[in-house]
């Protein structure tokens, strides 16, 4: 489903979001997660191992919309691959996730699509269309062992996936150095459907 984003009248500035409690030790676990995503010696060997099993998994399951997300904060670069996912069959399509209020919405992505950007310097598809993607690759700065997901902590695919309806299937990728033992989940993190390291996937 692709749809175009409606224009809305002008309203004067946006108002200021509201502060959000930020837990603390979830804001220090995320401090030294960056850090050692950072700090990867052997880190385009890791990354070459994560897209080889991130691409082989994409193969076995039959979707045509898809959303990832471009790299930023030394995540993993998946756009290639991705590419290669869309070159196989031409009715895929592969977005990529644009903030939108308080959501994340997707805007369709191919090789050579503008890109501009966006909130948190996050690069997003020049175009209003938007799809409803049946598959998400979510970046992870911690995964835990039940597969839930420690983010950025603005909360935006947590809002995200519990709005939509159907709810697209989840794939958590990092690198092995994102495990943590739980990130002592509250009720509205998200459990994901697969995580997957360069290691393994569970």
């Amino acid at each position: 489903m692709i749809e175009m984003k409606a224009s809305s009248p002008e309203s004067g500035p946006p108002a200021a979001r509201p502060k959000r409690y930020v837990d603390p030790l979830r804001a220090q676990w995320r401090r030294e997660l960056r850090a050692a995503r950072d700090a990867l010696a052997d880190r385009t060997q890791r990354e070459t191992q994560l897209l080889a099993r991130v691409e082989q998994w994409l193969q076995s399951v039959d979707v045509r919309r898809l959303g990832f997300f471009w790299p930023t904060r030394a995540e993993p670069d998946l756009s290639a691959l991705v590419g290669r996912w869309l070159q196989a069959h031409p009715s895929r399509i592969a977005a990529l996730p644009v903030i939108d209020g308080e959501l994340l919405r997707f805007a369709p992505w191919s090789p050579g699509t503008a890109l501009v950007s966006g909130p948190f310097d996050v690069q997003i598809p020049d175009t209003e269309q938007r799809i409803d993607p049946q598959l998400l690759l979510i970046p992870c700065v911690g995964i835990d062992r039940l597969r839930y997901r420690l983010g950025y902590g603005g909360g935006y695919y947590d809002r995200t996936l519990a709005a939509m309806s159907p709810r697209p299937i989840t794939v958590g990728v990092g690198f092995d150095c994102a495990r943590i033992e739980t990130i002592d989940p509250k009720p509205h993190d998200l459990r994901l459907d697969v995580a997957m390291t360069e290691s393994g996937a569970w």
